[in-house]
């Protein structure tokens, strides 16, 4: 080979691997923030450290409604939940979440019972859909690629989970990429079941802040069943400690 062959050849390498290294640079500036995405994707969730809002889950079996459920739900911090059953069948009824753990407190019972955040709460809405909304604190975000879903340019996040109080073990997550407001949402079994789908369907002003007023849950299972969730009363509140207190005696 040639002095010249040579020397040509080096420079191409060095050509090439230069090119390979903007590359890769670019490639990196340009990749979202997956957990930053997250964190603020849950700001529409959660509009205040300590608040209460009102729930209204709304069944539906073959496009017809079918119940009506209704609940108060008071969240503080992200480890902290206390669920009051509102409808006049389920009077008395109370679910506290704490961390990992969660319990129902029943009426006719001395004590109260440990349950998950995947058993059913109402309709397609299970446990961990109303008591547990921070998914930045319960998954671990890997940005998978931006696309459309209808209208809306989305970032696909994939969400995994990296605590035993996660409800789903795997969440296909689209936020919108102008301001990371989730739009859809694709939910996952341990096994890798696709159990249900998610749409949230309506935000509103309140307190200054956008917050998430209906979303709509399908089963993937029986694909004839759906449930709405409907926000309301959303406020900031001074919560006591004393609510989430497991061992209190008065729930009733």
């Amino acid at each position: 080979m040639s002095k010249i062959n040579r020397i040509l050849r080096i420079y191409l390498l060095l050509m090439l691997s230069g090119f390979l290294f903007a590359s890769a640079v670019v490639c990196r500036a340009q990749t979202p923030d997956a957990a930053a995405l997250l964190a603020h994707s849950d700001e529409y969730r959660n509009g205040w450290p300590s608040y209460v809002l009102r729930v209204k889950i709304t069944n539906y079996e073959s496009g017809k409604a079918d119940e009506e459920h209704f609940f108060e739900v008071s969240q503080k911090g992200t480890e902290k939940s206390y669920i009051e059953f509102l409808s006049p069948r389920e009077k008395g009824q109370h679910l506290l979440m704490l961390g990992d753990d969660m319990w129902i407190y029943l009426p006719d019972t001395s004590r109260p019972l440990r349950i998950t955040p995947l058993e059913r709460l109402s309709g397609n809405a299970s446990n961990g859909d109303v008591a547990r909304t921070n998914y930045a604190v319960d998954y671990s975000a890997v940005y998978l690629r931006a696309e459309k879903v209808g209208a809306e340019n989305c970032y696909l996040l994939e969400l995994t989970a990296r605590r035993k109080g996660s409800t789903y073990q795997r969440i296909l997550y689209w936020l919108r990429v102008e301001d990371a407001r989730p739009v859809r949402a694709e939910f996952y079994l341990t096994s890798g079941k696709h159990i249900k789908s998610a749409t949230f369907d309506a935000y509103a002003s309140i307190g200054g802040r956008s917050l998430l007023i209906r979303m709509t849950l399908y089963d993937e299972i029986r694909h004839n069943s759906h449930s709405i969730l409907e926000y309301s009363s959303i406020a900031p509140r001074n919560l006591p400690d004393k609510l989430f207190y497991q061992g209190r005696t008065d729930r009733f």
